[in-house]
């Protein structure tokens, strides 16, 4: 279970970093014709699904290449300028802040996580 818990926080992690760089991305393409503004959706594993990564089709237990993936990417074609962009700075001033602090709260439950394993075997504060 705790292998899980781990796994869990970890993918979670990996999702909010490629957030963060989609959002960079876009903030870094905000004057650019015709950009599209694009935006990562969390998808969680399946549970149970934390098996070992492989670097080799034929090894068991994981998915060839790595991570199976943290999210879709969508664009986002609603809110078109004269230019043709659709990012919107407000809207990813926001984004890049909840990401910040969704990535903090992963980091303190991670945190937490540790100090209860080190606990359990006798190793804690």
């Amino acid at each position: 279970m705790p292998n899980a818990t781990f796994a869990a926080l970890s993918h979670r992690m990996d999702y909010l970093i490629a957030r963060q760089g989609v959002v960079a991305s876009n903030i870094a393409n905000a004057d650019t014709p015709n950009y599209l503004a694009k935006d990562l959706t969390f998808t969680p594993k399946a549970e149970g699904n934390f098996g070992l990564r492989v670097t080799n089709a034929r090894h068991l237990g994981g998915t060839a290449g790595g991570a199976a993936g943290v999210g879709k990417l969508t664009e986002d074609s609603r809110f078109l300028q004269h230019n043709g962009n659709s990012v919107r700075q407000d809207m990813e001033a926001l984004k890049q802040g909840q990401t910040s602090l969704d990535y903090r709260l992963m980091t303190q439950l991670y945190t937490a996580q540790m100090q209860l394993q080190r606990t359990a075997i006798g190793r804690g504060q």
